[in-house]
């Protein structure tokens, strides 16, 4: 009985990680360029064993399970992003972008530019030195350091990131890709930093002007997704307290004698 309220508990736990990071979705279904998190889940002596293989601790096991083991029930393995694209509609802004390959704006820290970090969200604007930063402030980078422009009325930019003003070439965004996707970490708003992963150059990024990629956010599919979890988790509670008077009464005929 103790064990079926840990198993309860522990899938209200996932619920309530799955309420938090479906609203967090939603919150930011009007941030350009967004990406989505979806939480994983596994049976807990999976995990456990998953863990253990990946330790060394359990050589040889690839594959099998282990036998006389109880379901514990579920744990979260990870909360991961979804990078699929979002849909570009054009703005008609001269200092908006969107890429339809898989590349990311690259972008520096303002204290310090030699701080890279990466984003799909192109809603930028000018500063008052001229230089095109994100609205988080991160200066946006050229091939050839932080872009700065003169007159943006003047300037264009092509689909493979090409900057030019009164047909002179100015500069080329820098586009990153990277080939594991999964190193990237949210480091804050829709910037991500590049964990043990060195980005590579794209020279065709699909570079969109006057135009912004929507968040990959389905606002129907995460309201019913909201609702699921947070009903799953009332039934939890519910389950719970059937549970703990089911305890209560065994505990209290303990010793009694008819």
């Amino acid at each position: 009985m103790i064990r079926g309220i840990y198993s309860t508990a522990a899938g209200m736990n996932l619920q309530m990680l799955r309420i938090d990071t479906t609203s967090n979705n939603l919150a930011n279904i009007s941030v350009p360029g967004f990406k989505k998190d979806q939480v994983l889940a596994v049976p807990f002596p999976s995990l456990i064993q998953l863990s253990a293989r990946q330790e060394g601790l359990l050589p040889g096991m690839s594959g099998r399970s282990v036998l006389g083991v109880s379901n514990q029930g579920v744990a979260v393995q990870q909360v991961v992003k979804d990078f699929k694209p979002g849909t570009i509609s054009e703005t008609g802004i001269p200092t908006d972008f969107a890429l339809t390959g898989d590349g990311f704006f690259t972008v520096a820290d303002p204290n310090d530019e030699s701080n890279l970090y990466y984003t799909r969200n192109g809603n930028f604007k000018l500063d008052q030195e001229g230089y095109l930063i994100t609205v988080d402030g991160y200066r946006v980078m050229g091939e050839g350091g932080p872009i700065q422009i003169n007159a943006i009325d003047k300037t264009s930019v092509d689909e493979f990131g090409v900057i030019t003003e009164d047909g002179d070439v100015l500069d080329s965004f820098s586009i990153a890709t990277f080939s594991d996707l999964s190193m990237l970490e949210r480091v804050g708003g829709n910037i991500y930093q590049a964990n043990a992963t060195e980005p590579e150059i794209s020279d065709n990024p699909g570079m969109v002007q006057r135009s912004l990629e929507s968040a990959n956010v389905d606002p129907v599919q995460e309201t019913v997704d909201l609702i699921s979890a947070a009903r799953a988790y009332e039934t939890g509670q519910k389950i719970i307290q059937a549970q703990d008077t089911m305890l209560g009464l065994a505990i209290s005929k303990v010793g009694v004698v008819r």
